[in-house]
């Protein structure tokens, strides 16, 4: 409710509160086997605040994906999958107008792109080629999470 109330005054929800809204939706018991976060954490500030919120609960992560894409491509991508959708008369979604995925690879080169060093230097980090297709990209991350789940199914 509060970072709600932040974002419909138009602010940005503070590193604070994100991760209370990640600490509390850990706690619940479909978490208890283990989680996925999705674009979080952005920046190393969350990273750290992530890797402290964990360590209070007696966890840590397992594992850091990152998609590695040519973001040139990335973009042709973007243009493509608008022209085609305009083409099937469908709605183009937002964030596939070039200049708003421009602003967005900004953000993630400005603020997001340290992440992968702070997990990299923590032995977390693995790459995955994000720019072969959906089917093999999800293959890897398949493999990838089994290898956790066999971890843990070990210790």
């Amino acid at each position: 409710m509060r970072a709600k109330a932040i974002m419909d005054a138009g602010n940005l929800v503070s590193d604070d509160v994100v991760i209370g809204i990640v600490a509390d939706r850990i706690d619940e018991a479909d978490c208890r086997k283990g989680f996925i976060l999705d674009g979080f954490p952005r920046t190393i500030a969350q990273a750290e605040a992530l890797e402290q919120m964990l360590a209070g609960k007696g966890t840590k992560l397992d594992v850091v994906i990152e998609l590695k894409v040519d973001q040139t491509k990335l973009i042709d991508r973007i243009i493509k999958r608008a022209e085609e959708t305009k083409a099937r008369g469908e709605a183009v979604r937002k964030d596939d107008d070039p200049d708003v995925f421009k602003t967005r690879l900004d953000a993630y080169n400005r603020d997001t792109a340290a992440i992968s060093p702070f997990y990299s230097e923590r032995g977390k980090l693995i790459q995955i080629d994000g720019m072969r297709s959906i089917d093999e990209v999800s293959a890897d991350i398949e493999k990838t999470l089994s290898h956790l789940d066999e971890e843990v199914e070990s210790r």
